[in-house]
């Protein structure tokens, strides 16, 4: 199955990448877009995450999750994510069933720290390997740095000197890892962040505008 067919899917799981990126967490994505990646067909519209997320950063991901059209699966009816729902999740060591644009995602929140090895080890159990992508720490704190300092003013040339690459190197590598450039991803925050202020506070557009 072609990852182009399953548009439910696809979103879904830039959904998902979105979560992760916003955290600056390592993580991987797996299921029936993974495995379409890979040339493997699949018949099944879901996705697999495993999120490497301290616990002190549970409720930014229940938020995060929630921000996005998240929702627990349960017999009862569909119910927002929380940190207790998290934390039950990490003390089971199972995945947490999740539901978006009736699309079913499985997110696993393993027990951090976690080493780079075992984490790749997960993966490999989890996923038999198959993965979109494991997140490069240079671009995860780039992203990070991003999400904290865009909105207040940003240059990229701090990027570049944190990262300790050359320019180039740094934007290519980001390109890479995140699929647009570094001012886009820049003015992406900003934008969403003028977007929140408009629907929440009565502040004056010349006061909000990115």
């Amino acid at each position: 199955m072609d990852p182009r067919d399953l548009p439910a899917l696809a979103d879904v799981v830039l959904r998902l990448a979105d979560v992760c990126a916003e955290l600056a967490v390592p993580y991987a994505i797996g299921g029936a877009v993974a495995t379409s990646f890979w040339g493997v067909p699949r018949t099944t519209q879901d996705a697999d995450c495993l999120v490497a997320v301290p616990a002190v950063a549970y409720q930014r991901l229940a938020d995060a999750l929630n921000g996005r059209g998240f929702e627990i699966e349960q017999s009862s009816g569909p119910q927002p994510v929380t940190v207790v729902a998290l934390l039950e999740q990490v003390r089971k060591d199972k995945f947490m069933s999740l539901s978006c644009r009736a699309t079913s995602v499985e997110l696993f929140v393993p027990v951090v720290p976690l080493q780079e090895s075992i984490l790749k080890r997960a993966v490999e159990r989890l996923f038999h390997g198959k993965i979109i992508k494991l997140p490069d720490p240079v671009i995860a704190a780039a992203i990070r740095t991003i999400r904290e300092r865009a909105v207040k003013g940003l240059d990229i040339a701090e990027l570049v000197e944190a990262a300790k690459l050359s320019r180039w190197q740094l934007e290519d590598r980001f390109r890479r890892a995140v699929g647009r450039s570094i001012h886009d991803d820049m003015l992406r925050v900003r934008l969403n962040e003028a977007r929140r202020l408009i629907t929440t506070t009565d502040l004056p557009l010349k006061h909000i505008a990115p």
